[in-house]
C-alpha cells in the first residue's frame, strides 16, 4: 500500500511539474500577451470641423486604427465641462481603458475622474498649466501631455512677424481669434507678434514689452489695440469667432485697409481674412497643412505657414498605447511627462506642398507604425528625444 501510495504520488508531482513548465513555456500565449486584445481609447474633442480637427482625426482612423489593434470612440463636439464629464461617463460604459483629450474646457476635472474610475489619460495637442501638472504628475493614471508649450506659441508668433518685418513691411493688421475668450495659445501668439513689432520699430505695446505683452492683453480681456509701435504700425484688429455679418465686415474693412500691408493671423487666418484680402497683400497664418493651404501659397493668396503636422499625435498614442500594456512612460521621479511640441514652418507652396504629401498620406504619414512601435515600452530620455526632433528634417532622417 505504502509503495501504490508513493507511486500515485510520485505521478502526480510529474504532472504538476509538466503543467507548470507548460505555464511558463508560452502555453495560452495569445491570452497573455497585450497586443492580441484591441485597445479601446476615447477621444475627446471639441472640434470636428476645422481642417485641422479633421486631419488629426484622419490620422487616427484612417492610419493608426489600419496598423495597430485599436478602436477609436469618439466623443461629440464638446462646448463645456459638463458635455467632457458627460462623454467621459460614455467612454467607460462602453469599456474604453484608457481617453486621449483635444478638449479642454475642465482638463482638471477630466484628469480626476480618470483617475478616480482607472481610466489611462493622455493631452493631445495642449499642455497643462504649472500648477496643474504639479497637481497632477504623480497619479498613476495621468500619462502625460504634448503639445506646443506656451513659450512655442509666444515664438510661433514672432517668428511669424519677424519674418515680414524683416522684409521691410511695417503696417500690419491682427486677427487675433479667441484671445477675448482668454485663450492662452491665441494670447500668447499675438503678444509674441507685438514683441517683433516692438524690437523692429524700436517701440513698446502701451508701455509693454516682451513678454510683459502677455499681461497687457490679459489685462485688457484678451483685446489686442491698435495703434503706432514705434516705427511700425498696428492698424486694424479683429478677434472672436461671431461668424455674424457685423464680424465678417470687420475683417473686410481690415483687408481691404490701404494703411494695411500685412495680415497676421494667430489662427484660422485662411478662413478669417483670405476670402477678402486684395491682391498683393500679404497674409500670414497659424495652422495645418490642408489642399487649400497648398493652393493658397500656390496662388499666393498666402505666404507664410506655421503649421501642425497630423502625425504629431502619434507619440501621445504610443505613450497612452504603452500605459495600457503596463508600459507606463514615467519621468526619473516617477511622473506624468510633459513634453512641448512645435510647428512645421513654410513660407514657399513648394515647401508647404512637401509638407502636406507626407502629413496627408495614409500610408507613410511622418510618424509610421516602425517609427511609434520604438516608443512602447520605451525610457523616457529615449521618449522625450524622439518627441523633441519633430522638424520635417529631423523626423525624415
Amino acid at each position: 500500500m505504502k509503495l501504490i501510495k508513493k507511486f500515485l504520488v510520485m505521478q502526480l508531482s510529474l504532472l504538476m511539474a509538466i503543467c507548470l513548465s507548460a505555464c511558463s513555456s508560452g502555453g495560452g500565449s495569445s491570452a497573455e500577451d497585450p497586443t492580441a486584445k484591441t485597445v479601446k481609447i476615447g477621444v475627446l474633442v471639441s472640434d470636428t470641423t476645422s481642417a485641422e480637427a479633421l486631419s488629426f482625426r484622419s490620422y487616427y482612423e484612417n492610419y493608426i486604427k489600419s496598423v495597430y489593434n485599436v478602436d477609436f470612440m469618439y466623443s461629440d463636439e464638446l462646448k463645456d465641462a459638463a458635455a467632457e464629464q458627460s462623454a467621459i461617463d460614455n467612454f467607460i460604459a462602453n469599456n474604453c481603458q484608457a481617453i486621449i483629450s483635444f478638449a479642454s474646457a475642465d482638463r482638471p476635472a477630466q484628469i480626476e475622474k480618470c483617475e478616480t474610475e482607472g481610466i489611462y489619460y493622455a493631452v493631445a495637442t495642449g499642455t497643462l498649466t504649472d500648477e496643474q501638472y504639479e497637481q497632477f504628475k504623480s497619479y498613476k493614471y495621468y500619462v502625460g501631455a504634448i503639445g506646443p508649450d506656451l513659450a512655442i506659441e509666444y515664438q510661433a508668433g514672432y517668428d511669424m512677424a519677424k519674418f515680414y518685418l524683416d522684409q521691410g513691411y511695417t503696417k500690419f493688421g491682427m486677427f487675433t481669434g479667441a484671445s477675448v475668450y482668454f485663450t492662452e495659445m491665441h494670447i500668447y501668439r499675438a503678444a509674441g507678434m507685438i514683441a517683433a513689432m516692438c524690437e523692429a520699430g524700436n517701440g513698446d505695446y502701451e508701455g509693454a514689452k516682451g513678454m510683459d505683452i502677455v499681461g497687457k492683453i490679459m489685462s485688457e480681456g484678451g483685446n489686442v489695440n491698435t495703434g503706432k509701435i514705434g516705427s511700425v504700425e498696428l492698424n486694424g484688429v479683429v478677434a472672436g469667432y461671431d461668424f455674424d455679418d457685423a464680424w465678417f465686415g470687420k475683417l473686410a474693412a481690415v483687408a481691404n485697409d490701404p494703411n494695411v500691408e500685412v495680415l497676421l493671423a494667430v489662427g484660422s487666418g485662411q478662413t478669417a481674412f483670405a476670402g477678402f484680402k486684395p491682391e498683393g497683400k500679404m497674409l500670414g497664418d497659424i495652422d495645418c497643412y490642408t489642399a487649400d493651404s497648398v493652393g493658397l501659397m500656390k496662388a499666393g493668396t498666402l505666404n507664410y505657414l506655421a503649421g501642425k503636422f497630423s502625425a504629431s499625435i502619434g507619440p501621445i498614442f504610443a505613450a497612452t498605447l504603452s500605459a495600457v500594456y503596463g508600459k507606463p512612460i514615467r519621468t526619473a521621479d516617477g511622473n506624468a511627462f510633459a513634453l512641448s511640441q512645435g510647428y512645421w514652418i513654410a513660407t514657399d507652396a513648394e515647401t508647404a506642398e512637401k509638407y502636406f504629401e507626407v502629413d496627408s498620406s495614409t500610408t507613410a504619414p511622418a510618424y509610421t507604425k516602425e517609427k511609434l512601435d520604438t516608443l512602447i515600452g520605451a525610457s523616457y530620455d529615449d521618449f522625450a528625444k524622439f518627441v523633441s526632433a519633430y522638424s520635417f528634417e529631423d523626423i525624415q532622417k
